[in-house]
């Protein structure tokens, strides 16, 4: 499957219902009490409500969503809510869909009906095409004190393709709820997530031969809006719920019990790639890749890096095409395909070559989910294969970043859960490694010479890992000027006046060793003079400058990328007719999420700094926060001492 957000048939689809409350309060009082309840917030959702009903016809199970949302508008300006869309696909069709706009008028409201709906299929970011639609339309008369309303269905096709439902919003929600009637001989099971934040009421009651579940939660504020925070269902608190077991003619069909019945259904996406005989000139293709391959490692690298290279990422997902791949040969024909297509390719090739491998399926780190609590499809949104080394190490291959080097999992699967399909029956749960911030270093050596005021340096910068991989995709193909302006960007330091006088990029095809770029440049104006002493900084560059995080303020963890490391090396001559009067002492500060160490050292007329900064976190908690700003602020301040150079006597 290619990488999606599993929460999009959820997202603000603004649907409603007319809550006993809201009927029972006059326009005025109701906007009176929102604006006292959630001072400053531009809308209120009144409810926030869907009923999904389960029924057994025959052996199926029919799935029902019923959407109820009721939007009070409370600011001017909210002319942004008024448009609206519900979200449908091949997996969730639209049954019906109502909207209306309930305008203030004395003590009640006068109701306006939406009466044009406009059904298009969606264009997503990243995605050629897909069969999801949009069923758009517009609110009439929205302004403060009004309340739009809508009311739509869905009717899911697969049960096991159930959407979680989150009870926040952008906006406060005074009463959210989510109900689930299903019949008893149905085993449903759910788990909450972020529920500690919103206090989530749960209750299960029999009726019949029916059984209601119901989440409920009120009084929720606008949930935060932190940048560089992780993604919603790392923190907004939400339910997944699942059908584990239903009942069938030939006894009990369980469904989503666990990873077995997991690996089950995505087997069945992927029967169809076992071919009793290789595509020949994928054959051919193959042979000639490792014919020069001394190791197993040689065979898997050059194939990973000629799916890379040759084979472009567009997302095409149509019904099931969003989890089933195509065969190996097809994308070899086609040279096109999203995260489940380079996957069959890749792991077709390394089958081809007589090596170990494995197709796997991955949530990203957009999802906080793991097997051993939740094992249903949105735990996944992505697909990779795996090779094995001949002593049992795992290799995780995702092809999808043309510029990832080989052994290193792509950025976006640190640390997560992969399921890993052995054969038809069988399969493994393995935690992708977190990459160490040594295997993402950037090295830098620079030589100084004073020039007046002026700083003139020559070096090089090596950058290995993540930080190689994001450089060469923002350089190789790049024009002159896009180049210019990319190293400039990668070698700045100083001050706003400083240039780059030549450079030079190395290593750019060759996808193992560090991208190197040997430069020359000045610096105006960066050394002051104060009657015979000159003050030089050696800290060009200041890694994590002004990066203290704002603890009163800041309410969510903040996500990093990956972990990094840099270390610089900086040599200064001391120019002839001076000497030294002050060298900086050395200081180190050493946490588990950051740290550096600076070092300094005279070796005959030239002194010598040695600089270690490293981020070592993926999620900082805002329990780690203040760690974090210690360190900063001892970095902050040892940035600041200079070198003191002294006229010599004449």
């Amino acid at each position: 499957m290619a990488v999606r957000r599993l929460t999009f048939l959820t997202a603000l689809g603004l649907a409603a219902l007319n809550g006993p409350t809201a009927r029972a309060q006059q326009p005025a009082q109701l906007l009176a009490q929102a604006k006292e309840q959630f001072p400053g917030q531009p809308a209120v959702f009144l409810e926030y409500r869907q009923d999904v009903t389960l029924e057994l016809r025959g052996d199926s199970l029919v799935v029902v969503g019923r959407h109820h949302h009721d939007l009070l508008h409370v600011a001017e300006g909210t002319g942004a809510y008024a448009a609206d869309r519900v979200f449908s696909s091949h997996f969730s069709k639209l049954q019906k869909i109502e909207a209306k706009t309930l305008v203030p008028n004395g003590t009640s409201y006068r109701t306006q009906k939406v009466q044009h709906f406009q059904d298009q299929f969606e264009v997503r970011p990243g995605i050629f095409f897909d069969d999801v639609r949009t069923t758009r339309f517009t609110y009439p008369n929205v302004g403060p004190g009004a309340r739009t309303i809508s009311d739509y269905a869905l009717r899911f096709r697969d049960a096991r393709f159930l959407q979680p439902f989150y009870f926040a919003t952008g906006v406060p929600v005074r009463h959210a709820e989510l109900t689930v009637t299903a019949p008893r001989a149905v085993k449903l099971s759910y788990k909450l997530f972020g529920a500690e934040q919103a206090k989530v009421q749960f209750s299960k009651e029999e009726k019949g031969s029916t059984v209601v579940y119901r989440w409920s939660a009120d009084n929720l504020p606008a949930p935060p809006t932190d940048d560089e925070a992780p993604e919603d269902a790392w923190y907004l608190p939400h339910v997944v719920y699942f059908v584990e077991e239903v009942p069938a003619a030939k006894g009990p069909q369980r469904m989503l019990s666990g990873v077995p019945e997991l690996y089950t259904l995505y087997r069945s996406f992927v029967k169809d790639l076992d071919q009793p005989a290789p595509a020949p000139v994928l054959k051919h293709l193959v042979d000639s890749l490792t014919a020069t391959a001394k190791t197993p490692d040689d065979k898997a690298r050059n194939i990973y890096h000629w799916v890379q290279e040759h084979v472009r990422y567009i997302a095409f997902e149509q019904g099931m095409r969003g989890f089933v791949p195509h065969a190996p040969a097809a994308v070899y024909t086609r040279r096109y395909g999203d995260c489940k297509d380079m996957a069959s390719l890749t792991h077709g090739m390394l089958q081809l070559a007589g090596l170990n491998s494995h197709l796997a399926w991955i949530g990203t780190r957009d999802l906080p989910y793991r097997y051993s609590e939740l094992a249903t499809p949105g735990v996944d949104n992505h697909m990779i294969a795996v090779y094995e080394r001949p002593g049992g190490e795992l290799v995780y291959l995702d092809a999808t970043d043309p510029y990832n080097p080989f052994g290193l999992p792509t950025a976006m699967i640190q640390g997560k859960e992969a399921l890993i399909g052995l054969d038809k029956e069988r399969s493994r749960v393995a935690e992708v490694p977190v990459v160490t911030r040594e295997q993402n270093t950037r090295r830098d050596a620079t030589k100084l010479t004073l020039d007046g005021t002026a700083l003139r340096g020559s070096g090089q910068l090596s950058l290995a890992g993540y930080a190689r991989g994001r450089a060469t995709a923002a350089l190789r193909g790049a024009d002159q000027t896009a180049q210019q302006r990319t190293v400039r960007s990668m070698l700045e330091r100083g001050s706003n006046k400083f240039f780059v006088d030549k450079y030079t990029v190395g290593g750019l095809a060759e996808a193992e060793q560090p991208l190197t770029v040997d430069y020359q440049f000045h610096l105006e104006d960066y050394v002051q003079r104060i009657d015979d002493e000159l003050y030089v900084n050696l800290n060009l560059e200041r890694e994590l400058t002004n990066d203290r995080i704002d603890v009163q303020r800041r309410r969510l963890p903040r996500a990093n990328e990956y972990r990094r490391h840099s270390r610089q090396q900086t040599e200064f001559e001391i120019p002839a007719g001076y000497d030294l009067s002050h060298l900086p002492a050395n200081v180190q500060a050493d946490d588990p999420v950051a740290g550096f160490r600076i070092s300094y050292r005279r070796e005959g007329n030239k002194v010598v700094q040695d600089k270690e900064v490293y981020v070592n976190y993926l999620l900082l908690e805002p329990g780690q926060f203040a760690a974090y700003n210690k360190v900063v602020d001892q970095l902050s301040e040892a940035y600041r001492d200079a070198l003191i150079l002294k006229r010599k006597p004449l």
